[in-house]
């Protein structure tokens, strides 16, 4: 039996997304019902992710435009805009009528007609920040009862570090773990030990496969904005691994907490002194994850 799932993305910013999603779709053991955008510019990251999907012949699932701000003032360093996104790139900017019917999509009513449709059996997949997520639990007090689990990147608890997908809403993120659902959290250092180099990045391009094209298109893209990377660092394929298969990784039961005040310190997460609310990565077989990751792909046909 499949595992159904719901994707919840900022593709268009790091390359890992849409990596990790052509993952997804790939595996036999996931069935993605849906997939919502989060963060600024979402229209424009639910038309590439309508991109990938259409060059999967997958068409069939939802996409639905997202929250393009937090629960709180953005403040300058997280303002994402065409200067420094590929998705500016890849998706050069949309006419007026398309990008209103995108929006128009609403994720947060997919999440939770999502949900409610595969009552008990929905994992929601954030690889993103959790604002879209956290609006609808707002929205629906009985949504988190529904929900099978939440797998997130997201977090760092021993480096003293602000991670992206919490940091730039930790307000949601705190909602998100207060909610009662269980949670895995794949942190920042653990979920970084898989990056695809640039030997690897070339096998991906010589696929005969619509995929891997346009994969291989969206990393060239990217590339320049890759900074001090070698190559595609793959935090977000994670959550989406363990959602089917959680031999890959060792993690603890934490109490988790979310920093939502602090002038320096806003968006860390911390470990509280509660009962554990969430399964938090301590390590991953990271050579096994990459072998799983490359099989599936180079294997698009």
């Amino acid at each position: 039996m499949s595992q159904t799932i719901l994707i919840d993305t900022d593709a268009g910013d790091d390359i890992d997304d849409l990596l990790a999603i052509a993952f997804a779709l790939r595996r036999p053991e996931l069935r993605v019902a849906a997939i919502t955008t989060v963060s600024s510019y979402s229209a424009r990251r639910a038309h590439l992710i309508r991109r990938l999907l259409a060059a999967a012949g997958r068409q069939d699932i939802e996409v639905a435009a997202g929250q393009e701000l937090p629960l709180r003032a953005l403040t300058s360093t997280q303002r994402t805009g065409p200067t420094d996104a590929y998705v500016a790139n890849h998706a050069p900017p949309i006419d007026a009528k398309l990008e209103h019917d995108l929006l128009a999509t609403d994720a947060v009513r997919t999440i939770i007609e999502t949900t409610d449709r595969y009552p008990g059996e929905l994992g929601i997949v954030t690889i993103g920040p959790l604002t879209n997520i956290a609006c609808a639990l707002s929205r629906r007090s009985d949504l988190a009862g529904k929900i099978q689990f939440v797998a997130a990147m997201g977090g760092e608890l021993n480096l003293g570090r602000a991670e992206h997908n919490i940091a730039w809403d930790a307000n949601a993120a705190s909602i998100v773990l207060a909610a009662g659902i269980p949670v895995f959290l794949g942190t920042w250092d653990v979920t970084r030990r898989f990056t695809i180099l640039p030997p690897e990045i070339d096998l991906l391009r010589s696929q005969n496969s619509p995929v891997c094209r346009l994969l291989g298109e969206c990393i060239d893209l990217w590339w320049p904005h890759k900074g001090g990377k070698p190559g595609p660092v793959m935090y977000d394929l994670a959550p989406m691994l363990w959602s089917f298969d959680r031999s890959y990784f060792t993690t603890q039961a934490m109490d988790v907490c979310v920093e939502t005040r602090g002038e320096f310190t806003c968006g860390m997460t911390i470990r509280g002194p509660g009962a554990p609310n969430a399964d938090v990565t301590t390590d991953m077989r990271a050579e096994d994850v990459k072998a799983l990751y490359l099989g599936t792909l180079l294997n698009v046909d």
